[in-house]
């Protein structure tokens, strides 16, 4: 009887441990890197790394619910992209003529938003309506939107004198932590609630832990999938709106490097690359794990190359961690 109890409470411990290691992960991370080079926890360090956090964050609770869906995202990166030099492009072209920076900045922000969620929803038929998989489904509007990108503009774009005053928001700071950072929060933790708290949520779940039965039970699978997709968009305009505010300028390449830094960020928070499993909250460690990791090796002068192959072993070993082994028969959709 002592020795089953004993088993039993190894494996609620071993259990609690695999759905933590995240925060062990930051707070090894923290140490390592402290450890390293002991700038890394100075105040300047610190609200950096807070506020490049922010743009990432907002892509990671996009793809959160595709993954949860099982489905995947590849375009996002790219969407990033262009969505960074069509509001830029936009703004200057408004200020012209307005002259209202102000006014320039929200309609091209409401624009760009607008054709992001449009760029989901167009990706989700095709997914959903047309049954193509998800991974090849966003490959292909990965090098539509990498593209258009290019198209938009072809290089650098600087944002113009007259404009920088509605960039000057960025800055503002509440002690360490940056606006853009609480504005990330906050919507994560509204979507959050929308995922934990509502039918929507459950629904998603239901159709990422098995889509046939969800489809049975009356869930309107298509619909609910096209609009995580959608919302998906909606979060990587948002995200290339932040990246553009912070460094006062866009270019058609800019968020191409965050695909893999989303998913690695995703993944490395618990949620399985399966779907049926996963959590926004997690993310936001996951995305902490990342920008950690990033933010450690630029201190400690490793070489920036290595950074991408860090993040394929770190979504290697959260997936080696996480998955459920008893489920062969489940693939990433």
């Amino acid at each position: 009887m002592d020795k089953t109890n004993t088993v039993s409470k190894a494996g609620v411990w071993k259990k609690r441990l695999m759905q933590n290691y995240s925060i062990l992960v930051v707070i090894l991370m923290i140490i390592v890197f402290t450890v390293l080079n002991p700038n890394f926890l100075n105040e300047s360090n610190v609200v950096n790394l807070l506020s490049d956090s922010a743009p990432l964050m907002v892509l990671a609770a996009g793809m959160t619910p595709i993954l949860i869906l099982g489905s995947i995202d590849l375009s996002l990166g790219s969407w990033c992209s262009a969505a960074n030099v069509m509001i830029l492009v936009m703004m200057k072209k408004v200020f012209e003529i307005t002259g209202n920076a102000y006014g320039s900045f929200f309609i091209s922000l409401i624009v760009t938003l607008a054709a992001g969620t449009l760029s989901g929803i167009v990706l989700g038929v095709i997914h959903v309506k047309l049954k193509v998989p998800s991974f090849i489904a966003s490959l292909a509007f990965m090098s539509v939107w990498s593209s258009a990108a290019l198209i938009i503009s072809s290089s650098s774009v600087k944002l113009p004198k007259a404009l920088k005053v509605t960039a000057d928001w960025y800055k503002i700071q509440i002690g360490p932590v940056g606006l853009p950072l609480i504005l990330a929060v906050l919507f994560i933790l509204g979507y959050h609630f929308l995922l934990t708290r509502t039918a929507f949520g459950r629904s998603i779940f239901a159709i990422g832990g098995n889509e046939r039965t969800a489809r049975i039970a009356g869930i309107k699978v298509d619909r609910y999938k096209i609009t995580v997709f959608a919302i998906n968009g909606f979060c990587a305009s948002l995200a290339a709106m932040f990246l553009m505010v912070k460094a006062r300028s866009a270019a058609p390449t800019v968020g191409d490097a965050f695909t893999l830094m989303t998913i690695s960020a995703v993944v490395a928070g618990g949620t399985s690359l399966v779907g049926g499993a996963g959590s926004l909250l997690k993310s936001i460690v996951g995305v902490f794990i990342i920008s950690i990791i990033k933010n450690g090796m630029n201190i400690v002068g490793v070489n920036a190359y290595w950074q991408k192959i860090v993040y394929g072993l770190i979504i290697l070993v959260a997936v080696a961690i996480s998955i459920d082994r008893t489920s062969r028969s489940r693939v990433v959709k």
